[in-house]
């Protein structure tokens, strides 16, 4: 990968890449339903609601977060919960760094306090990324998921903006 990998917001050429990555990257390791979007219109639906950005160089999308506020309260526009995925090929190679220092930034610029996000207990290599990333833990669902006869703890992390 010898071409520079910026982020930017979504464009409409992306959104068939996006899709390849949600459809490749959902287990029941990290999600508590395996997402899988049968066209472009279908997974354009279910983000309609989100602001975007990927990570891209010139060849393809590497990685995606997106961002929404928790609710429609007004009290709750100063928090962002945010989805990321990073495409199986491009992992260990800094993009989910990038895509969340890109967050963090643009939440500053827009006065947001708080990121949040969840992340299921099986999924050791995302809770070690965000500590990594300066996310702490806020809280523990016990037993949130029962998923393949087994039950799964669910964490809350949330990252803090000064």
């Amino acid at each position: 990968m010898s071409e520079e990998i910026i982020v930017r917001p979504v464009e409409e050429a992306d959104f068939p890449l996006l899709l390849e990555i949600e459809n490749r990257i959902w287990t029941n390791e990290n999600s508590p339903v395996l997402h899988y979007y049968a066209t472009v219109e279908e997974y354009k639906e279910k983000v309609s609601d989100r602001r975007i950005f990927v990570a891209a160089d010139a060849q393809k999308v590497h990685g995606f977060i997106d961002v929404h506020h928790p609710t429609p309260l007004l009290a709750h526009k100063k928090q962002w919960m945010l989805g990321i995925g990073v495409h199986p090929q491009s992992q260990s190679l800094g993009i989910g760094k990038k895509l969340l220092d890109h967050v963090k930034e643009a939440g500053k610029k827009e006065h947001i306090h708080k990121l949040s996000l969840r992340v299921m207990g099986a999924n050791s290599r995302a809770i070690q990324f965000y500590r990594k990333n300066g996310f702490i833990q806020e809280g523990l669902f016990k037993d949130e998921f029962f998923i393949d006869g087994q039950f799964c703890d669910d964490y809350q992390f949330a990252f803090f903006i000064d």
